[in-house]
């Protein structure tokens, strides 16, 4: 089954792909009154229409389409489609419905569309001449849609978040060639759009489950809910406990559950349960829940509905998010990359900001690094586009393939954009957990510009477990308020501010094995601080991930950043270690950076307490 995550797909650099007010959608208990022989095939198969519109940004006649899954269609195969219903949430002309299959290795074969003329808001009914007949192979797929009139400013796709929901396809010019590409509808549900089949052999009982949710995590020894809807399409009622599912983990059977209420005809009820997980090992599963029976009578058709979810011991807090740009100073679109995080960053506090600076065309960027060439390199695969930029190292903001997209929209969006990578942000938190947490420790030396940084924390023991083996821990050195001339529009601005410039990474730009020690870990950097940087501009910042390895293969999706957080390299007013014998207090307590307490001071960074009930980092060389 293919379901997006996507929040918001943009179809253009610079120009948004899609509008949307906020969409409202009325709930109807059952799809529209059909004789016997007749059924609606669709994602979804109530009469629910969205009433708030959505747009393309593209103006003239656009194909929409929508891929009903082999699953979705068995129970059809046989039969003829006589009709389609077409949903509009404003007055649009929709001149074409049409149907496509779709192999099972996801081949496209030949449309078969028809001419039509239906524009009304709410359901349109397409009658076809001719039936089409539904002759599918195993695995085969069928997309199906319309062609409607796309004009400025309108808003008439109506999309409505019922059951799970699929992506939505528009064939587009991609170069030189069209090709069907996603719509980035998604995030506002399935597209409006049925068919109506006649079958003289519609099985016995015609029960679909669907809308299975469940958490993506759970500790150990908690129990595991989960809710799914079941839907009566036959013409019989269903009597309470009539109904029964087997509940399986990892393919092992682990229970049974059953419709506690009477279910009839048309209707739709929401089933509720949950399994243990005490006796579960650390680390994935997946949850299957399967219609089995009616009365004893085995069903014909079965719908698996699967789930995977991760068994952990315990998790952190999400400290920070990091965005990674991709920006240069030779780059005429950047600083409309830079205004968008601006606004993002003042809606959050947990937002670290790293400017990664490379050449453009013969122009020298004054802040480009081979580190951080390499690294933008490495998050590519060597197709550097400026502005971009990278959120959490997570693919899933224009695409789920790539995690280095676009940010060089037009000014009158960036509080739109700002606002969707906020939910973004959101999804991350709530659907990858943190197993790690962070602390940064610095001392500096004015005099000899030595930096000792020291990163520590606790760590799940089921870290690697959790997240896969070779986790890395990367450490950026930052530098704000740095001022050099600016691209801007086909303008150079000679006092333009950067901030967040990435200066160097510590140990290495993939980042270093983390120093496991006792329960926690702790890995320590030296470096003196170059002559030119301004000390007390810099920022350490380090996180927590997956490593940075697969760049030149084009594969993204497991980069993930686990946890981040970001300070100030000096962070006291003085901007040196203090002095032990300063004042009248004397250290009553040594400790090191993981907390431990020893009798005196230690090599590296030292926090001593003092009578006063006041803490002092000490470094010993």
């Amino acid at each position: 089954m293919k379901k997006s995550l996507l929040f918001l797909s943009m179809a253009l650099a610079f120009s948004l792909a899609v509008c949307a007010q906020n969409a409202f959608v009325p709930k109807a208990p059952a799809g529209m009154d059909l004789p016997d022989n007749q059924k609606l095939m669709g994602h979804y198969d109530t009469d629910d229409v969205g009433t708030e519109g959505v747009g393309l940004s593209t103006n003239g006649f656009v194909y929409l389409g929508t891929i009903l899954e082999a699953e979705e269609l068995d129970l059809y195969n046989g039969g003829k489609i006589m009709a389609f219903r077409v949903g509009l949430a404003e007055n649009t002309t929709v001149s074409k419905v049409f149907v496509m299959p779709v192999a099972a290795g996801g081949a496209y074969g030949t449309m078969i569309s028809w001419d039509c003329n239906v524009s009304e808001v709410g359901w349109n009914v397409v009658e076809l001449p001719t039936p089409y007949q539904l002759n599918l192979s195993e695995g085969e797929k069928l997309m199906i849609g319309f062609q409607y009139e796309q004009k400025a400013n309108q808003k008439p796709l109506a999309l409505v978040k019922v059951g799970d929901i699929y992506d939505t396809y528009q064939y587009k010019k991609a170069g030189s060639m069209y090709r069907w590409a996603l719509a980035g509808l998604t995030p506002y549900g399935n597209l409006c759009v049925q068919c109506i089949v006649e079958h003289d052999n519609f099985p016995k009982y015609l029960i679909k489950p669907g809308g299975f949710d469940c958490p993506q995590y759970v500790k150990v020894g908690e129990t595991l809910p989960f809710s799914f809807f079941v839907r009566n399409r036959g013409n019989n009622a269903v009597e309470a406990q009539a109904l029964t599912f087997d509940v399986k983990v990892d393919g092992n059977k682990v229970g049974t559950i059953t419709n506690q209420e009477r279910l009839e005809a048309g209707d739709t009820i929401t089933i509720q349960s949950e399994i243990e997980t005490a006796d579960m090992e650390m680390g994935t599963h997946e949850i299957t829940v399967e219609n089995a029976v009616i009365d004893d009578e085995v069903l014909q058709y079965v719908y698996p509905m699967r789930a995977s979810f991760l068994v952990h011991n315990g998790i952190y807090p999400r400290q920070k998010h990091l965005i990674e740009q991709l920006t240069s100073t030779y780059c005429t679109y950047c600083p409309l990359g830079n205004s968008m995080l601006n606004i993002l960053k003042g809606q959050r506090d947990d937002i670290i900001w790293v400017g990664l600076h490379g050449n453009l065309g013969t122009g020298v960027d004054p802040y480009t690094t081979a580190q951080g060439d390499s690294i933008m390199i490495y998050m590519t695969g060597g197709s550097i586009a400026y502005p971009s930029a990278a959120f959490d190292r997570s693919t899933g903001w224009e695409n789920d393939v790539e995690m280095v997209n676009g940010i060089g929209y037009y000014e009158q969006y960036h509080q739109q954009i700002a606002n969707e990578l906020g939910l973004f942000f959101d999804e991350i938190s709530a659907n990858q957990l943190t197993f790690a947490s962070i602390e940064i420790n610095s001392v500096v030396n004015r005099e000899t510009r030595e930096a000792v940084v020291t990163v520590s924390g606790e760590m799940s023991p089921d870290f690697d477990l959790l997240l896969g083996e070779g986790n890395k821990l990367t450490v950026y050195i930052t530098e704000d308020s740095l001022v050099a001339r600016q691209l801007n529009n086909g303008t150079w601005v000679n006092n333009y501010m950067h901030n967040g410039v990435f200066r160097c990474a510590l140990g290495s730009a993939k980042g270093v094995d983390i120093n496991m020690v006792g329960e926690g870990y702790s890995n320590e950097f030296t470096f003196t601080v170059p002559a030119e940087w301004n000390m007390a501009n810099l920022n350490v910042v380090a996180f927590i991930g997956r490593p940075l390895t697969n760049g030149a293969s084009g594969v993204y999706n497991d980069m993930k950043v686990n946890n981040a957080e970001c300070v100030r390299l000096i962070s006291d007013e003085g901007g040196i270690e203090e002095i032990l014998n300063e004042g009248d207090a004397v250290p009553v307590a040594y400790y090191d950076m993981m907390g431990r307490q020893h009798n005196g001071l230690q090599q590296g960074v030292n926090l001593v307490k003092m009578s006063d009930g006041t803490a002092r980092k000490v470094l010993v060389k």
